[in-house]
């Protein structure tokens, strides 16, 4: 086994990732280093006292609880009969692909079924955390909706000319980005201040410089930051330093991949799939190698099912 895991910083192509990882057990050793440091520990009762038994499949006994584990269990790749090989090939097209990866183009890049490769982009999906850090300085707000009633909507987001059933799906969504830094964003029950008020305060800093637009549930942000608008209903967009270009950005990337990659996005997945584009924003001065490491690091002590995955 290798005594330490390969830095993926320099793997900048799909080429190189295959040629590193070229058999199932070059990967099972990674995964095995990347999780416990090349010493296993047992993920039922975390005891050390592990043993590698002899056998095509490496597998592991315990001699606290006496069960037998593999370095697949308790993480994304728990229960999964797809090889290593083809996981991290599929976790790096999709951390890779900017706007991200479609189950039928997965099933065809690593011949798997349609079902089986939207199983593996939820579980992938798994791996990208929000960011936890509150943000500070000079703080973009805003909101943007996934299908829903227009009427939902404050004035300035209507979409021209439709109304009724046409949008009748939307969800917003509240985004709050830190220029030069790092975005959050997160679907929500609605649009009113009693809604994303809290979530502002839970995630920036008192007393930053905050940027919306007119709408008024975020006139409360004056108690507690320096609030500027722009007045988008009166075609103002930039006032010096006061905008929202950034998160309306975002709001472009994010629209773009769901709208030409995915076409629909459920309401009770939509949070996995708002999660995946930002974490290519908020990583995408990394270089595809470490994008791909840090998702496999994530997804160590993640676990889902089919069954949770479909079910209400």
């Amino acid at each position: 086994m290798c005594n330490k895991a390969k830095d993926l910083r320099d793997f900048d192509s799909l080429f190189e990732l295959l040629d590193y990882f070229s058999t199932e057990e070059k990967c099972e050793d990674y995964l095995s280093v990347l999780r416990w440091n090349g010493n296993p520990v047992c993920p039922h009762c975390e005891s050390d006292r592990v043993n590698i038994l002899k056998g095509k499949n490496k597998r592991y006994k315990c001699y606290g609880c006496r069960k037998q584990f593999s370095v697949k269990v308790g993480t994304i790749f728990h229960d999964t009969k797809i090889s290593l090989r083809k996981w991290f090939v599929a976790i790096y097209l999709v951390t890779s692909h900017k706007k991200g990866i479609s189950s039928h183009q997965l099933a065809r890049d690593i011949k798997v079924s349609q079902k089986t490769a939207w199983f593996i982009l939820q579980r992938i999906r798994e791996t990208y955390k929000p960011a936890k850090e509150k943000f500070s300085n000079d703080v973009e707000v805003d909101e943007t909706y996934i299908g829903g009633k227009e009427k939902n909507k404050h004035h300035n987001k209507r979409t021209p000319n439709t109304q009724g059933r046409s949008v009748k799906t939307k969800k917003p969504v509240l985004g709050i980005l830190e220029r030069n830094g790092k975005v959050y964003a997160i679907p929500v029950k609605d649009t009113k201040g009693k809604t994303i008020i809290p979530i502002m305060r839970e995630k920036v800093v008192k007393g930053s410089n905050v940027y919306t637009d007119e709408y008024r549930a975020y006139q409360a942000l004056k108690k507690d930051y320096n609030h500027d608008i722009v007045r988008h209903s009166a075609d103002q967009y930039v006032s010096g330093v006061v905008h929202t270009n950034s998160i309306e950005n975002f709001w472009s990337l994010l629209k773009r991949g769901i709208d030409g990659i995915y076409h629909h996005v459920s309401e009770k997945h939509l949070d996995k799939y708002v999660n995946e584009f930002t974490f290519r924003y908020n990583n995408r001065n990394l270089s595809e190698g470490s994008k791909f490491d840090i998702a496999i690091a994530n997804g160590v002590n993640k676990r889902l099912d089919y069954k949770t995955l479909i079910s209400e």
